[in-house]
């Protein structure tokens, strides 16, 4: 079993591990499992995939520096540490033994940070490992689909980049895991940007909330060393019209068939009151980072310069003017 672990660089120097300026601090501490050998899925947008040439430290745009896990507990409790933390995350990478580290480290953390809940961001695991790790005590799982259709999938984690991964497998480890750990402790991620209409993603999303399933959203990120370092990122109006139906739907404001679409099926406008429309853009919440509770990931998909798809925290109102331009033709 893994007696080390690495952490996003903004988690470590917020831990005082490394030397970093931080342009948002993490409010959720980002860990990854660590292992000698590449993961043995190979995403097409993973800079982790077996067959990626991008350096091993980094995962996405963010470099993850490797520490000894007894030295990331022991600064986090020595001297009665104030945690800043309201979560812990496990990202993870596919390997054998995968699941064995899984339990060791949610050991460790439980011992000692018991007041912390944990997230893992795992494959779609066997029903005996999820149900092993909900008795260890972990709060939610996310279980990555990424893709918005099958087809895409195929292309980017499966037969079509020789990866291990079905949609069917994955669909079943989110049913899985929903019952497991209950409604909205079971998370998904979605990347807009791979080929996907507004109409599919709108409707999957859907499906998803109808299942109890919490949809964190990411802008694809090209990232050298991967298939898809030349592929372009979505437009902000596009990945802003997401934002917008995601916080729409997963609330329950509106539901899919109260979504209207252009002839290229480009969302083009919703069954809400103008004002109350108005008011929740104002807000700003719809444009800040979705996914588990607690969880900012700052600028892990853009660096701190913008332009920025996902706001580690309430957007300013330079911003969200910003943002209204970007949804024209919505409002």
């Amino acid at each position: 079993m893994t007696k080390t672990i690495r952490l996003s660089i903004g988690t470590a120097a917020l831990l005082g591990l490394v030397q970093c300026k931080l342009d948002a601090a993490p409010t959720t501490a980002y860990t990854m499992t660590y292992t000698q050998s590449r993961c043995h899925a190979n995403c097409a947008f993973c800079t982790q995939a077996r067959n990626s040439s991008t350096n091993a430290n980094k995962l996405s745009r963010v470099t993850w520096p490797v520490f000894s896990l007894d030295q990331v507990l022991t600064t986090l409790t020595e001297n009665n540490f104030q945690v800043p933390f309201n979560r812990i995350c496990i990202q993870t990478l596919s390997y054998p033994s995968l699941i064995n580290d899984l339990s060791y480290l949610v050991t460790h953390f439980k011992k000692r940070l018991p007041q912390i809940p944990i997230s893992i961001a795992l494959p779609p695991l066997a029903t005996n490992q999820l149900q092993r790790l909900y008795n260890q005590g972990v709060d939610r799982v996310a279980i990555s689909l990424d893709a918005v259709t099958p087809d895409i999938f195929e292309q980017i984690k499966g037969d079509g980049v020789e990866g291990p991964f079905t949609w069917d497998q994955h669909y079943q480890a989110l049913e899985s895991a929903q019952r497991i750990f209950g409604p909205g402790r079971t998370t998904t991620h979605l990347i807009i940007g791979l080929g996907e209409t507004e109409y599919q993603t709108v409707h999957l999303i859907q499906d998803l909330v109808n299942k109890g399933i919490t949809i964190g959203l990411f802008p694809f990120t090209p990232v050298k060393g991967t298939p898809l370092a030349e592929m372009e990122r979505p437009t902000l109006g596009k990945y802003r019209r997401i934002q917008l139906a995601h916080y729409l739907l997963q609330n329950q404001l509106v539901n899919a068939n109260q979504i209207h679409f252009d002839s290229s099926n480009q969302l083009a406008g919703f069954e809400l009151q103008k004002e109350l429309l108005t008011d929740i853009i104002a807000r700003g919440k719809a444009f800040q980072t979705a996914g588990c509770p607690s969880c900012n990931r700052p600028f892990f998909t853009e660096p701190p310069g913008g332009p920025i798809y996902n706001y580690p925290e309430p957007p300013t109102a330079e911003a969200l003017h910003e943002i209204e331009n970007q949804l024209t033709g919505v409002l």
